[in-house]
């Protein structure tokens, strides 16, 4: 993914685009469709669609992103030659050094999904998944980046960071963070000395045959360490399924929303919450006992510290997603 990123910043430097045609550089392994570089420095992708498709499309214009379907291009590659022909053009609109790297990692790795002249609606399908990842910049971050944080170093510390990958939750709002449709993983992350973590009282109370490991994590900010995009850097390098990629970032992406940018420069003391992990069986966790609340009294939410519970005993627990994370 560096290399597609170093292929841009190469293209910046050398190939500046002018008023008639595109500078672009070829991506690795990819024979048709090509980087490029707008008139104001920004990334785009050029992607060679099949000329006989007879389907429609609206152009896309987001806050961060533009999509143009089947434009006649002009193309020059950095020994002057033209290359002209019909493309679907994936711009992006930001001079931020951190979005342009991410921007290019996730369009590369839609680029290598598609064949070398894919049919004008196999594209919208791939195209479709990034328009939902980047629009959800505009939305208001719904977690903490330390909440996504410690949720991250789980996946990253796991023996089976894929399985737990395809757990995680769908959206910010679910009642846990990982969940397998058998069992449920909750991570309580915080910066206190002692582990006190907020519960609701739901929470604690899965269905009659899941099992619920909730893992504490202590976190210390830092001004340099480990930060979000550290962890997603670490999760990719021991990732099975390449497929995978695409949805950790964009469950990174609906998380932080509008903090994306400022997740940059926020880093945690990594072997300090390393240490700091620990397992706990929900059943063993002080909650508050559902019979005494009035039936009208909702949506109750505690704090509970769990520094002198008893953790949980690996060795005992036969989970096929409890074992996926220890």
């Amino acid at each position: 993914m560096q290399n597609v990123f170093k292929i841009f910043q190469d293209l910046k430097n050398e190939s500046p685009s002018n008023g008639d045609s595109f500078a672009i550089a070829a991506l690795p392994s990819i024979k048709n469709h090509k980087l490029g570089i707008s008139l104001s420095g920004q990334p785009m992708f050029f992607i060679k669609c099949d000329e006989r498709t007879k389907v429609k499309s609206l152009d896309t214009n987001l806050e961060f992103i533009s999509v143009q379907f089947n434009r006649q291009c002009q193309l020059i590659n950095n020994k002057g030659k033209i290359e002209e022909g019909i493309y679907t053009i994936i711009s992006l609109k930001s001079d931020s050094d951190y979005l342009q790297e991410y921007f290019l990692k996730i369009v590369f790795v839609l680029v290598k999904n598609l064949t070398e002249k894919p049919l004008l609606k196999d594209l919208k399908i791939e195209i479709e998944k990034l328009i939902n990842l980047f629009t959800k910049f505009s939305k208001p971050a719904l977690k903490t980046i330390q909440g996504l944080w410690a949720e991250l170093l789980i996946i990253e510390q796991s023996k089976n960071p894929d399985y737990l990958i395809k757990s995680w939750h769908n959206s910010t709002s679910d009642k846990y963070d990982f969940n397998d449709g058998n069992d449920k993983i909750e991570v309580k992350s915080t910066t206190k000395s002692r582990r006190i973590h907020n519960f609701s009282l739901e929470q604690l109370i899965p269905n009659t045959k899941s099992k619920l490991i909730v893992t504490s994590i202590l976190t210390i900010e830092t001004g340099t360490g480990t930060s979000v995009f550290d962890l997603v850097q670490l999760i990719e390098s021991r990732i099975i399924d390449q497929s995978l990629i695409y949805r950790i970032n964009e469950i990174v992406a609906l998380t932080l929303g509008k903090d994306f940018e400022k997740a940059f420069d926020i880093y945690f003391d990594y072997k300090f919450s390393v240490d700091s992990i620990q397992h706990y069986e929900s059943v063993n966790i002080p909650t508050i006992n559902i019979s005494s609340i009035p039936s009208n009294i909702l949506n109750v939410r505690f704090d509970c510290d769990l520094t002198d519970v008893k953790t949980a005993n690996k060795t005992k627990i036969k989970s096929k997603l409890h074992n996926s994370m220890f």
